[in-house]
């Protein structure tokens, strides 16, 4: 069996990322949860990249799909409006966050004024 560029790449894109998420939660920039999120999905990133006809095939029967391609497609647009909704409800409790400091902020400098 001889390897597709892509075969060899992805995978080693994936353990510079994996590296990169254990440093950051190392550094405790992400929590254990982003970091299993993230480790998880770059592990199957890579397993998908050596063996892209074994896992698809897999995929495409246990959910019912009569092709390889269409299983994967469904799935990584299910993945892209998950973390759309995740991005978006995060946007909202940093808007959240902000208005509340800027109402303290403003309550602070009527009281010194």
């Amino acid at each position: 069996m001889q390897l597709q560029v892509y075969q060899w790449l992805v995978p080693l894109i994936a353990i510079i990322f994996i590296i990169r998420t254990f440093r950051q939660y190392g550094s405790h920039r992400r929590t254990i949860r982003g970091t299993t999120l993230w480790l998880l999905f770059w592990v199957g990133i890579g397993l998908l990249a050596l063996i892209p006809d074994w896992i698809s095939g897999q995929l495409a029967s246990s959910l019912g799909f009569a092709s390889n391609v269409n299983a994967i497609i469904f799935l990584a647009l299910g993945g892209i409006y998950i973390f759309v909704f995740y991005l978006s409800a995060s946007i909202r409790r940093t808007e959240n966050m902000v208005t509340e400091l800027v109402r303290e902020l403003a309550k602070e400098r009527r009281r010194l004024e």
